[in-house]
């Protein structure tokens, strides 16, 4: 690097520690320098006092999870009072900010990491290199038995699994989603072993046997790295469920609440992965937007909440304004957890999220529009089918009526699922009895003991 090159480094470098407010702030701005000048220590030293801690207590082992969104909230169900571990919390954007450094922009996503281009694949190998020095002298400032993660494909963490399969430290997927439609599914496989490539971490926990198989057969890891363990975090459903059943807690909102899970246009069709494809879910998205207003304009003593993905808010707030002025009495809700939602609504309408099977897990009645493309053809095998333990709307009139229904006749919170929700959940999540952090806290503690 050019002596004038080096010297605007140190500039921004110096500028960012002026205007920090945090070591995260500061950290953000400086660590791809630091990375461009291969500066391991200083980087180790940032990425440290970035962590924090996310339990309190001092134990035998130290687990480093890298933050995400829904993740977190498996982690601290499995985690957050296993007292044989201490949790602590690096944000994806630190290891994503020492990647950029070295990475070239053009492999910086999850879907264009595998390349033939010697530069880029010089500059991981380099990248590799600097992660392992990077962790050697993070470990002087605090000694991790674990690192997790909620996917495998992370680009910015493709290649921190291989320093730590060197350094005989575990690192662990927990995968944070695991619905995936059977032509989902089958576009994924294809593009994951041209796109993707495979894991190079310890082992993958999934929720259930059709996403571990998605990953064997695409060729992501080998069948005895993945273990279904089940989703974690729906076990507070199940346990919200039974207090509510012996009348210990609320079973829902004083006021008629309805839940509706917003969706985009192109909801787990070819489109959504950067696919071409003039498939799009118009009719069922147009019309449930609808549906939704209307209900509000017509039932004012109703709370009407839009949930949107939160990236996902301000292009579902451009298709409610295409259906018509939004009521006062209907809101949208992007930020906080679900369950809340869950626990306080009377009933709940959405298409192709897991949030309906959290809904399931709780027993509220959920409601699935099924019309426009739904009834298509060409859109088999793009839809989550949960069968009969969910009502199926046949139009946006019938949709409003279900909903309705069960406003003006909420029936019990029962202690025991139906066959079919039960069904549901073992084939969709893998969580059927509000087992699965106990299962998980097995596989990760198996993974520690292993290190003694």
């Amino acid at each position: 690097m050019s002596t004038t090159r080096r010297l605007k480094s140190y500039y921004r470098l110096l500028a960012a520690l002026l205007q920090a407010r945090s070591s995260f702030d500061f950290a953000l701005p400086i660590l791809p320098i630091l990375a461009r000048l291969g500066l391991a220590f200083p980087i180790a030293y940032l990425i440290h006092k970035t962590i924090q801690p996310m339990t309190s207590q001092s134990s035998k082992y130290k687990v480093l999870v890298i933050e995400k969104a829904v993740f977190n909230e498996d982690i601290m169900e499995v985690l957050g009072e296993m007292p044989e571990v201490q949790v602590f919390g690096l944000k994806r954007a630190v290891i994503k900010c020492v990647s950029l450094g070295i990475l070239p922009k053009q492999i910086c996503g999850d879907d264009c990491y595998i390349t033939d281009d010697p530069v880029a694949n010089r500059a991981k190998l380099d990248y590799r290199k600097l992660l392992f020095s990077i962790w050697s002298y993070l470990s002087l400032f605090r000694s991790y038995d674990a690192v997790l993660t909620g996917n495998w494909c992370y680009w910015a963490e493709r290649e921190l699994g291989a320093v730590l399969e060197h350094s005989n430290i575990p690192f662990i997927v927990l995968h944070k989603e695991g619905i995936k439609p059977p032509e989902r599914s089958k576009i994924l496989r294809n593009l994951f072993k041209t796109q993707r490539g495979q894991f190079t971490g310890r082992r993958v926990l999934v929720y259930q046997e059709d996403e571990k198989n998605h990953q064997v057969d695409g060729g992501i890891a080998r069948d005895e790295q993945v273990i279904c363990v089940g989703m974690p975090r729906m076990d507070r459903n199940h346990k919200w469920r039974r207090l509510a059943a012996a009348g210990k807690v609320p079973s829902r909102a004083d006021r008629q609440t309805v839940l509706f899970l917003a969706f985009l246009p192109n909801n787990f069709l070819p489109s959504y992965s950067g696919i071409e494809s003039d498939l799009a879910w118009e009719e069922l998205c147009s019309g449930t937007y609808r549906a939704a207003i209307e209900l509000a304009n017509e039932n004012p003593t109703y709370d009407v909440i839009i949930r949107p993905r939160i990236q996902e808010a301000p292009e579902v707030e451009i298709l409610l304004n295409r259906e018509g002025p939004q009521p006062e009495n209907l809101k949208i809700v992007s930020e906080g957890e679900a369950s809340p939602l869950i626990e306080s609504s009377w009933v709940i309408c959405g298409h192709n999220t897991t949030v309906l099977l959290e809904a399931l897990a709780s027993n509220k009645p959920v409601v699935v529009p099924h019309f426009g493309e739904s009834l298509d053809p060409r859109y088999e095998g793009f839809n989550v089918e949960l069968g009969d333990a969910v009502e199926h709307a046949i139009s946006v009139e019938d949709l409003k009526t279900r909903i309705k229904r069960h406003c003006e006749t909420p029936y019990a919170i029962n202690e025991e699922l139906s066959f079919a929700v039960t069904e549901a959940l073992q084939k969709w999540t893998g969580n059927p009895d509000g087992n699965a952090s106990e299962r998980v806290r097995k596989a990760i503690l198996h993974e520690l003991t292993l290190l003694n």
